[in-house]
């Protein structure tokens, strides 16, 4: 029933367009290399500015660039970006940049959005990027990926990056477009979507189904013995997904709401939970609606007005022998429940020189509720029920002293009323200093308040923490982008972050924890990529990346975190641009991990096949992933003991596209 409200309010209403969607929506499948490094974007500014003049170092990434590589997920898809990393622990993908991820985190340094719309939670603040990301990725029109704070914009939460997925709308389909597909360990995805551009407005709506059964069995030895069928996990990898997206436009108003609802069974006996048993699993719901409106006042005046309302629901089913009859299971629930709604005002004015950015937001945290209890017998651990509210004022002023240097200064206030205040600044100068080159010298400050599930999440006594403090960077990048020629497009980035108060998942007692605050970590890296197309319909991306992150006290290389990266893709269009083949290969090197161990370097090679415009109507897409069958692993998550987790050897999916009508 909520699958067909979010489908069908939007046509109720009769609105929108997102002012985010007010950007032009180019067709990049032909744009040229200049035109790709110079992408408008908008979410480094919250204004409509080419990416060369944007006050950060930022990557776009195209709806074409994402079915041409074969992409499936989001973390797919950010795998590929320069300085990013993904690991996954059979349950949850999670999300490093630069070198920082810390075990057991649910990517809650990173702020997520959709179209403006942000998607952290209110309970886990926790950025969903695996197939728990409840938008189909065949509706993204491109990324927005903003590398460093940028909590002068957009508060809490966006201390090393904000990514913005600007999704399609009504005149991007315009048309009923249909996609099966088969994949490897039993899997199965069907969508369809609608798009329509009428004389008043244009809609989309679009729903999808996604279920795998995952690995029949997979081996984990630190369970090798008899009593645990020998380290063996039989039919407890599965995974399914529904998603629902209806975006409907009308004389500036945009409407937007989508549903997701999600459930992974968990094969790695997390939380110490009785080994290969298949009732161990998590389900997680987001559902939103976002109405805004944007326009023109006084000629002059571009003003945004939003208001939105979330509702985010968790539940995990952990099975461990009962303390009655070790015969019998004792399933332990654990329940979170969040619901938010809030409002946005923006106002954007060019005066002389001066383009100025003022906005103010509140968002209004109406549930945070948090539960955990046993059954045979009934044992309830937890039951913490809080509400609270944030307010926050933002002004930004981009200055340009001359056509070829500019400044953006920023500062933004906010107030949180369950921790202390926060004011975040952000000042770039950006500098031509002849056609082709690019200077940009960024410094910011970013924070990032403590979420409930840190403060007072426990099933112990005296382990919650409410006394923890927010967590605080300053972060300084110098970044040069160089057009060379019309085939070549360089980027580079040295920067320096430096955190404090940073919030750590510490275990203590069984598999309970605590959070606390720490000292200081620094981070140094350096990044450099090369965008190229060549005649012929050869074009790729190759990146490489280097940090060292380190915690200042202890003088000691965090876990988790790689100090090189290095990233391929290539796509050679043949036949007359009717079939493309792709190849993309990540890099990853050694990785200490929180068991005291390490992961060792690894590379996995991609390939894709895409045909476009087969018997006029169709595209069909044959992958195939970790293409030489590398064996490699992923860091543990403070949930599980295992000292690393196998990732998936070599599989493949074959993929249809119907477009019916006009195209």
């Amino acid at each position: 029933m909520r699958i067909l409200s979010a489908m069908v309010l939007p046509l109720v209403f009769g609105t929108v367009d997102p002012a985010l969607a007010q950007l032009p929506k180019p067709d990049l499948a032909d744009a040229t290399l200049e035109e790709l490094g110079n992408i408008p974007v908008y979410s480094a500014s919250k204004h409509l500015q080419p990416s060369g003049e944007a006050p950060s170092s930022v990557t776009v990434v195209t709806g074409n660039q994402i079915r041409e590589q074969g992409y499936r997920t989001l973390a797919d898809v950010l795998r590929t970006v320069r300085s990013f990393f993904v690991t996954y622990d059979r349950n949850y993908s999670s999300l490093g940049v630069r070198g920082f991820a810390r075990p057991g985190d649910y990517n809650t340094r990173i702020l997520l959005l959709v179209d403006g719309h942000r998607l952290n939670d209110n309970i886990y603040d926790e950025a969903m990027i695996g197939t728990e990301f409840p938008i189909d990725v065949d509706l993204i029109q491109r990324i927005e990926i903003v590398r460093g704070p940028v909590s002068s914009l957009y508060g809490s939460n966006a201390l090393f990056a904000v990514i913005n997925i600007i999704t399609k709308h009504g005149r991007d389909l315009n048309r009923l477009e249909l996609s099966a597909e088969a994949a490897s360990y039993n899997t199965w995805k069907g969508s369809v979507s609608y798009g329509r551009t009428l004389p008043q407005g244009e809609f989309l709506i679009s729903g999808s189904f996604y279920g795998s059964k995952g690995h029949n069995q997979l081996f984990y030895p630190e369970f090798n013995t008899p009593q645990t069928d020998n380290g063996i996990a039989r039919h407890a990898d599965d995974d399914q997904l529904a998603t629902a997206l209806a975006t409907a436009s009308s004389h500036g108003f945009t409407l937007q709401a989508a549903y997701a609802t999600r459930e992974k069974g968990i094969p790695t006996a997390a939380y110490g939970t009785i080994f290969n048993n298949s009732g161990t699993r998590t389900t997680d719901d987001h559902e939103y609606f976002d109405l805004s409106y944007a326009r023109m006042l006084f000629g002059s005046w571009d003003m945004l007005a939003r208001t939105f309302y979330d509702r985010y629901t968790y539940q995990g089913t952990y099975v461990y022998p009962s303390p009655i009859d070790p015969a019998q299971t004792s399933p332990n629930l654990d329940f979170a429940d969040g619901k938010w709604w809030g409002t946005e005002l923006q106002v954007t004015k060019n005066v002389s020189r001066n383009r100025i950015t003022a906005g103010g937001e509140y968002r209004d945290n109406l549930r945070q509720n948090q539960s955990n209890y046993s059954l045979n017998p009934y044992v309830l651990g937890l039951d913490d029920r809080r509400q609270s509210f944030i307010g926050a004022l933002y002004l930004q002023d981009e200055f340009a002293f001359s056509s070829n240097l500019s400044v953006n200064a920023g500062l933004r206030y906010d107030y949180y009323s369950s921790v202390k205040a926060s004011t975040d600044p952000r000042i770039a100068v950006v500098y031509h200093p002849t056609p082709g080159n690019i200077f940009k010298l960024v410094y910011g400050q970013s924070f990032r308040a403590p979420n409930v599930y840190e403060k007072y999440y426990s099933v112990a006594p005296n382990l919650p923490n409410p006394s923890l403090s927010p967590e605080r960077i300053q972060s300084s990048e110098l970044v040069w982008e160089r057009h060379v020629s019309d085939w070549l497009w360089i980027s580079t980035s040295a920067f320096h972050n430096n955190l404090k108060n940073l919030i750590t998942q510490e275990p203590v007692a069984g598999y309970d924890t605590i959070f606390r605050n720490l000292g200081r970590v620094e981070s140094n890296g350096l990044e450099v990529e090369f965008n190229g197309q060549v005649r012929g319909g050869l074009e790729g991306i190759a990146s490489y990346s280097f940090q060292e992150t380190k915690d200042s006290e202890a003088e000691t290389f965090l876990d988790d975190s790689p100090r090189h990266l290095g990233k391929v893709s290539l796509t050679q269009a043949v036949l007359r641009k009717t079939l493309f083949v792709s190849l993309n290969a990540q890099y990853r090197s050694r990785m200490t991990t929180i068991a005291s161990g390490a992961v060792s370097p690894f590379a996995v090679f991609n390939v894709d096949l895409l045909g476009r415009k087969i018997a006029k109507h169709v595209d069909v897409t044959a992958s195939i992933y970790n293409l030489l069958d590398k064996t490699y692993y992923d860091p543990p998550s403070t949930a599980i003991s295992q000292a690393a987790i196998q990732q998936d050897g070599r599989s493949f999916r074959v993929k249809m596209t119907w477009h019916l009508g006009e195209r």
